[in-house]
C-alpha cells in the first residue's frame, strides 16, 4: 500500500515538474520577446542609399501577440479587416509609406480650339512622362487643370542578422526588414514590420 502511494506521489510530482518546466520555458521566451520589442521601439529607422542611388530603409522586427495588435495598433487592425483577412491568420504585417518630390520641367505648346468658326481660343497644354511619373494638363488663362500619376514599387526583404563571437557567426541576433524604392524620385518616410506570435 505504501509503495502505491509513493508511486502515485512520484507520478504527480513528475507531472507537476513537467508543467512547471513548460511554464518556465514559455515565460523565458516571452521575456526575450519583450526585451527584443523594447530594443526595437527604442531604435530608429536607418535611412540609406543603395549603390544605384535609390532610397532604402532598415528596421528591426516587432513581435506582437494577437491581443497586443488588437489593443495597440487600431489603424493597422482596421486595414487588415478592410482587406477581408482574419486577424488570427496573420503571420506578419509590413507597412511602408513613400513620398515623391519631383521638380518637373516640361515644354508648353499651343493648341487652337475653334469656337463658332470665327473666334478661337489658345490653350497651353503640358505633357510629361518617364517610367515613374506621368503629367498632363491644360493652362487656360491663369488656371491649370491637369493630373499627375506617380508609380513606385516597394521591395521588402526580411532577413536575419546572426550573432557574432570573434570570427564565428551563429544563431539569430535580430530580424530586419529592408525596403527599397524603385522610383529614384521617392523617399521612404516610414516603415513598420510586425510579426505575429
Amino acid at each position: 500500500m505504501l509503495n502505491k502511494i509513493l508511486l502515485y506521489l512520484s507520478l504527480v510530482l513528475t507531472v507537476a515538474l513537467i508543467g512547471v518546466s513548460w511554464a518556465l520555458h514559455n515565460t523565458s521566451k516571452d521575456r526575450d520577446r519583450l526585451a527584443s520589442n523594447q530594443n526595437t521601439l527604442l531604435s530608429d529607422i536607418r535611412h540609406y542609399k543603395t549603390t544605384n542611388g535609390n532610397s532604402a530603409a532598415s528596421i528591426q522586427k516587432l513581435t506582437l501577440t494577437k491581443s497586443e495588435l488588437e489593443n495597440n495598433c487600431n489603424e493597422l487592425k482596421k486595414q487588415i479587416q478592410d482587406m477581408g483577412i482574419k486577424l488570427k491568420r496573420v503571420q506578419s504585417v509590413s507597412s511602408t509609406s513613400t513620398q515623391s518630390d519631383y521638380k518637373i520641367h516640361a515644354q508648353m505648346k499651343d493648341s487652337i480650339v475653334y469656337k463658332d468658326r470665327i473666334k478661337y481660343l489658345t490653350l497651353h497644354t503640358i505633357r510629361y512622362s518617364d517610367p515613374w511619373i506621368y503629367l498632363s494638363g491644360v493652362i487656360d488663362s491663369l488656371n491649370f487643370n491637369g493630373s499627375i500619376q506617380t508609380r513606385d514599387t516597394l521591395i521588402q526583404v526580411i532577413h536575419r542578422i546572426p550573432k557574432k563571437f570573434l570570427f564565428f557567426r551563429f544563431g539569430c541576433k535580430a530580424i530586419l526588414q529592408d525596403v527599397k524604392c524603385t522610383n529614384p524620385h521617392s523617399k521612404i518616410t516610414y516603415t513598420k514590420y510586425i510579426e505575429m506570435k
